[in-house]
């Protein structure tokens, strides 16, 4: 078996041909899957920063493991799409690919500030010897985030970090680059204060940028933080803002 990694912006390799196989017909329809299908297509490695890290056999995915940010500084990342097809389970195949993942993440230059993952009480505890922490400590499920370099490791002095003060917001059209700084660092914060991220039916921007592109926009501060998005006239920002300082949509 062979444990490759598959960067998209450098064209299809042997293990990106395997991953590409495996997910062409998964959950159709289905925005995170539909995304996946963009990404490792190379659709979006202008804006994101996407690294694969794959166990590959004949054609043939076995498992695959993912993380990925946006291409600007201070970026949040996100980390997932961790899969490892049922016959090939306990066999050491995921943990090597863990093992491979975190140590690209530590040779690279351009770190996100913190990487972000929901996961259930089995995954979670795989995650936690990396440096994984739950945004609700004691839980056995949910959001979970690993601070890099300087970032703190408490998840409300994350935010105190990264939603500085701004004298103006801006809002300005919605893309993938962005799309980890709501769905994954903004949705956490909601949820650890408890409240409601979703507008009307749709629960991830990811979902809006797929169906209602010219209907999303972005809200950054003065410092190009990411700090709330727009679904028509729906607004969520986070709770240290006011929404009557959002001055114009581009």
């Amino acid at each position: 078996m062979k444990f490759d990694m598959y960067l998209p912006e450098n064209g299809l390799n042997e293990a990106g041909v395997a991953l590409s196989d495996m997910i062409k017909d998964l959950d159709l329809g289905v925005a995170y899957a539909d995304t996946l299908r963009i990404r490792v297509s190379g659709g979006a490695y202008k804006e994101s920063v996407d690294r694969y890290y794959i166990a590959h056999e004949n054609g043939i995915c076995y498992s695959r493991h993912w993380n990925g940010w946006g291409r600007h500084e201070n970026a949040i990342g996100n980390f997932g799409h961790f899969f490892t097809i049922e016959e090939m389970r306990g066999k050491g195949i995921g943990k090597r690919l863990l093992e491979m993942w975190h140590e690209d993440l530590m040779l690279q230059s351009d770190k996100p500030l913190v990487l972000c993952c929901t996961a259930g009480e089995r995954p979670g505890k795989m995650y936690e010897p990396y440096g994984f922490l739950r945004v609700r400590e004691g839980a056995n499920w949910g959001p979970m985030f690993m601070p890099l370099g300087d970032t703190p490791k408490n998840f409300r002095s994350l935010c105190d970090m990264y939603y500085e003060p701004s004298d103006t917001l801006i809002c300005k059209k919605a893309t993938l680059e962005w799309r980890h700084e709501i769905d994954c660092l903004l949705k956490f914060a909601f949820f650890d204060r408890g409240i409601d991220f979703d507008i009307g039916n749709v629960s991830y921007i990811e979902h809006a940028l797929l169906h209602y592109p010219n209907d999303t926009r972005l809200i950054f501060t003065d410092k190009n933080r990411c700090v709330g998005w727009m679904l028509g006239n729906e607004v969520r920002l986070y709770p240290e803002y006011d929404a009557k300082k959002i001055q114009c949509c581009t």
